[in-house]
C-alpha cells in the first residue's frame, strides 16, 4: 500500500499558491498606488478555507480590503488581486483603454489557482466586473467550491442582450474615448483610489468577458459546487435581467443557486462594497455579504 503524506501534499500546495500569488504582487510596479497593490493575507500555512476577492471595474483591491481583513481575522487565507491597467496612482491615465478580456481572464485564472493552494476549500467572490470574473471561475474551475457574485455587470439598462454584444464589438472598432462616471464631479469623484472615468475600449472588454460567461452557462453546468448571487434592485444603470438569465441558465443545468436582492427602498449604489463610497451602507450590506461568503445563507 502506498503511503500518502497528506501534510506534505498540503504544504506543497500552499507553497505553490504562494509562488503564484507572489507573481501577481510582482506586477505592482512603481506606477501603482500603494493602496491598490495586490493584497495577500495569510496565516503562514494552508488554512481550511481560502477566499479570493475580485474588485470592480476601475476600482482596485482597496475596495475589498476591509472585508478581506474580516475573513482573515476569522482564520481564512485571503487573496485580493489587482487587474491589469487598474490601480495606477495617475487616476487619469490612458492605459486603462488597453484592457482586454484575455488579460482579465488570465489574472482571474492565476488567482484561482493560487487560492486553491492557500486553502483546502476555496471560495471566490467579486463585485461588478469582479462578479463577472467570479462567474467565469465558477463556470470553469474545479477548484472553486463556492462562488458569490455581487451585483455582477452582465448588461446595461436600455440595451437588449444581442445589442450588448454588438455594442462591445463596435466599441473596439471605433476610436477609444473616455467617459466620466460623474459628469458633474469629473476628476473630483471618489474614491481616491479608483478612476473617475472609464475608457470605451475597456468597457467593451468587460462586456466581452460577461458575454463569454453567459454563453458558457448556456452550454454547460458550472464546476463550482455552491453558487450564490446578490443583486441590488436600486441599480442606477446595470440591468439585473441579465444576471437573472445567468441564474436561470445555471439552474437549468442542475446547479443549486441561492439568491438575495437588496430592495430598492434601501437606495444602495452599484458599489455595495467600498466603505469609502459616500453612498455606501456597509452596516446593512456587509452582514449579508459575509453570511453568503461563509455559506451561512
Amino acid at each position: 500500500m502506498r503511503f500518502v503524506n497528506l501534510a506534505a501534499r498540503s504544504n506543497d500546495a500552499y507553497i505553490e499558491g504562494m509562488r503564484i500569488a507572489a507573481g501577481l504582487t510582482d506586477l505592482d510596479g512603481p506606477n501603482v498606488n500603494p493602496l491598490c497593490r495586490t493584497r495577500l493575507y495569510t496565516h503562514g500555512h494552508r488554512t481550511e478555507r481560502a477566499l479570493l476577492l475580485l474588485h470592480g471595474f476601475t476600482n482596485c483591491p482597496q475596495q475589498f480590503d476591509a472585508l478581506g481583513k474580516r475573513f482573515h481575522d476569522d482564520g481564512w487565507n485571503v487573496l485580493i488581486p489587482r487587474y491589469p491597467r487598474h490601480g495606477y496612482t495617475d487616476r487619469l491615465n490612458t492605459s486603462i483603454s488597453e484592457l482586454r478580456t484575455e488579460k482579465l481572464i488570465a489574472v482571474a485564472n492565476q488567482s484561482a489557482t493560487a487560492g486553491a493552494g492557500l486553502g483546502e476549500h476555496l471560495t471566490i467572490s467579486g463585485l461588478s466586473l469582479g462578479g463577472v470574473l467570479a462567474g467565469h471561475l465558477a463556470q470553469t474551475h474545479d477548484s472553486v467550491e463556492r462562488a458569490v457574485l455581487i451585483a455582477p455587470m452582465f448588461g446595461l439598462q436600455g440595451i437588449p442582450g444581442p445589442g450588448a454584444a454588438a455594442l462591445a464589438q463596435l466599441a473596439f472598432l471605433l476610436p477609444n474615448y473616455f467617459i466620466w462616471w460623474d459628469r458633474t464631479l469629473k476628476d473630483r469623484r471618489g474614491p481616491a483610489h479608483a478612476y473617475p472615468r472609464f475608457a470605451t475600449h475597456a468597457y467593451a472588454a468587460l462586456f466581452r468577458t460577461a458575454g463569454g460567461v453567459l454563453d458558457g452557462a448556456r452550454k454547460a453546468r458550472p464546476k463550482a459546487r455552491d453558487l450564490a448571487v446578490i443583486t441590488n434592485a436600486a441599480e442606477p444603470s446595470l440591468d439585473n435581467r441579465f444576471t437573472y438569465q445567468l441564474i436561470e441558465a445555471w439552474r437549468r443545468r442542475g446547479a443549486a443557486v441561492s439568491t438575495y436582492e437588496f430592495p430598492a427602498s434601501c437606495h444602495l449604489p452599484h458599489d455595495l462594497i467600498d466603505p469609502s463610497n459616500h453612498e455606501q451602507n456597509t452596516e446593512l450590506v456587509y452582514p449579508v455579504v459575509t453570511r453568503f461568503i461563509a455559506g451561512e445563507n
